[in-house]
């Protein structure tokens, strides 16, 4: 599924592992720990290069959960591939699958959630999912409720990436596709209440999540799109993005 849903409760996991019979073994004893929680549903994925995972989250593909082999073959190991996925998530969480020990301080300097040993994974799996996904339910659950005589939607902030003015109604553009409601710029901030959402002219508001870059005038966000800011928002933009992603990192 491309995008996270507005109604998705399911865990997303994705493992990362150059020899297809390890990534395979380790996605069978995800199956075998699901099969005890029969009410948490799931999805696991497998790829054995990097790129094949870095081309799904360009495609919106969404993953709360990722399984890196630290040392591959032929292409950009587990710690160069975690600072990647870090450009795309603010809290990404990321185990470590590995047979080298010797990469582990490497691999907390990216903020790696556990480390396990391969030849200890049947042992200790459980246990890290226990806390992981703990952790998963944990990151932010804020949502915006939309309600219109035609549907009723949650969407969880951090899945918003801007919000636009259009007439007499605004544009909520998040993972998983628009919705349309009857109401102000004004109006949807008071509701939102969060310092993670700035506006970078009259007409739009921008999660600031949701922003690769500020190249002159123009915004860069991690969807693709640009947006223009206006003159006299300018610096506070910017101030406020510097800002967060200090505190983010």
């Amino acid at each position: 599924m491309y995008g996270l849903s507005v109604e998705d409760t399911s865990y997303h996991i994705a493992i990362v592992d150059d020899e297809r019979e390890e990534g395979e073994f380790l996605g069978d004893l995800i199956k075998n720990y699901f099969e005890r929680y029969p009410e948490k549903t799931y999805e696991v994925c497998i790829y054995q290069e990097g790129e094949q995972l870095m081309a799904e989250l360009a495609a919106q593909k969404y993953f709360d959960l990722f399984f890196l082999d630290v040392e591959m073959e032929d292409q950009a190991n587990g710690i160069e591939l975690a600072h990647k996925i870090r450009c795309r998530y603010q809290e990404p969480v990321i185990v470590y699958v590995t047979n080298h020990l010797e990469c582990a301080p490497e691999a907390f300097e990216v903020n790696a959630y556990r480390f396990i040993p391969k030849r200890m994974l049947a042992d200790k799996l459980s246990d890290v999912l226990d806390h992981a996904l703990a952790v998963i339910d944990q990151i932010d659950q804020r949502a915006y409720v939309v309600d219109t005589p035609d549907c009723v939607e949650r969407i969880l902030y951090k899945n918003i990436v801007r919000i636009e003015k259009d007439g007499k109604y605004i544009n909520i553009c998040h993972r998983n596709g628009t919705c349309r409601e009857r109401k102000t710029l004004t109006e949807v901030m008071d509701v939102l209440k969060s310092a993670e959402f700035i506006y970078v002219d009259k007409s739009y508001i921008v999660n600031l999540r949701q922003i690769e870059s500020i190249r002159k005038d123009q915004l860069m966000l991690k969807d693709g799109s640009t947006l223009r800011i206006s003159r006299p928002r300018y610096k506070k933009v910017r101030e406020q993005l510097i800002a967060y992603w200090r505190r983010e990192v």
